[in-house]
């Protein structure tokens, strides 16, 4: 079972767009039954892993509305910086960026700045931010330089979604329910997030799993950016989910132990100071996740609708502020059941909130 999990969390088998990463077009769609207008764009200096993926249909027009899309992996994992992510397009057994594209909506698939793998503890800095900080600015450059490819391309430059599975949903959360996310930013949406890093039940299942070996378990296009004398990305050698956590937190983190507070709260999308913007907000999650427990979502959604005084929308209920469902027989990364029923309803919420 546990080999089964890593594979259906991280196995985000790429292949290459076998292009530079410039604003050029792409030879190859990641979905194999699109035909839509495809981009690669750069959005970022910093780093060669700041581009993504830009998905049009064809008959998209100025009214057309794009969605970012924010992938998983633990925080540490991802596609090589010239690699096309197609996690979002069948990797994982469901093809979100061709279910968009049928609705009308374009989809931006990005990479972003990933946390930097570390197992030994003399270089934590006990800085929370020291690599989150980056993570959400990436999201944040993605939307500004939209704003300018929908004026050079035709499309939407004022309303945006935002998706996020696993790590990359709780990067989503932490951005998407500051007051500082632009205002451009119209609705996010929660794939199976992890509420805190240190919940005892997630700690637990995230220390269980062995080193497992990146080639055997993620396929060719899957690395880590690898701490030795510095950060430098590898496909190959092993990786372990709690020491994940523990270079997200930039802290020696115990599983017997509770983890200050500070660093805690500052990296948690349920604590009450990281939610400010009462945003369109809908949280999904498998009912049998053994990864990050279903409770996550409970947590998540009373935290905000703590926040701002709201019931919960109820099961067909797609236009209120706040949803929360819970799929059920549905494992992480929707594994084990009927994907359709998920993917219909991120249509009905954009339908509503975009």
């Amino acid at each position: 079972m546990k080999k089964i999990i890593f594979v259906t969390v991280l196995a985000l088998v790429f292949y290459s767009c076998k292009k530079e990463t410039t604003s050029e077009e792409c030879t190859k769609p990641a979905t194999q039954n699109n035909t839509a207008y495809v981009k690669r764009v750069v959005y970022g200096t910093t780093s060669t892993r700041q581009n993504m993926e830009l998905y049009l249909p064809n008959n998209y027009t100025s009214s057309t509305k794009v969605v970012v899309l924010v992938h998983g992996g633990a925080w540490m994992l991802g596609p090589d910086a010239s690699d096309t992510t197609t996690l979002f397009s069948g990797d994982l057994g469901w093809d979100l960026v061709q279910k968009l594209l049928d609705n009308g909506y374009g989809a931006a698939v990005m990479k972003y700045r990933l946390v930097c793998y570390n197992t030994n503890s003399s270089f934590y800095t006990n800085n929370p931010m020291r690599y989150m900080s980056d993570m959400i600015e990436d999201v944040d450059l993605v939307i500004q330089k939209l704003k300018t490819e929908a004026i050079d391309s035709g499309f939407s430059f004022s309303e945006f979604g935002l998706i996020g599975e696993s790590a990359g949903a709780h990067i989503s959360l932490m951005y998407a329910l500051k007051n500082t996310s632009d205002p451009a930013l119209k609705t996010v949406l929660s794939f199976y997030s992890p509420h805190s890093i240190d919940e005892q039940t997630f700690k637990n299942t995230c220390s269980s799993f062995p080193f497992n070996n990146l080639a055997a378990n993620t396929g060719n296009g899957h690395g880590v950016e690898r701490r030795v004398s510095s950060c430098s990305f590898s496909k190959t050698g092993t990786v372990n989910f709690f020491f994940g956590l523990k270079s997200l937190a930039d802290y020696d983190m115990q599983v017997s132990s509770t983890t200050p507070t500070n660093i805690v709260d500052t990296l948690s999308p349920s604590f009450t100071s990281n939610i400010q913007r009462n945003l369109p907000t809908f949280i999904l999650h498998g009912s049998v996740d053994a990864l990050v427990p279903p409770k996550h979502a409970d947590s998540l959604i009373q935290a905000i609708t703590t926040k701002f005084s709201t019931t919960p929308a109820g099961l067909s209920d797609f236009s209120s502020q706040h949803k929360m469902i819970k799929y059920p027989g549905c494992n992480h990364g929707w594994g084990g059941c009927n994907k359709t029923p998920i993917m219909n309803d991120v249509i009905k919420w954009l339908g509503n909130h975009l």
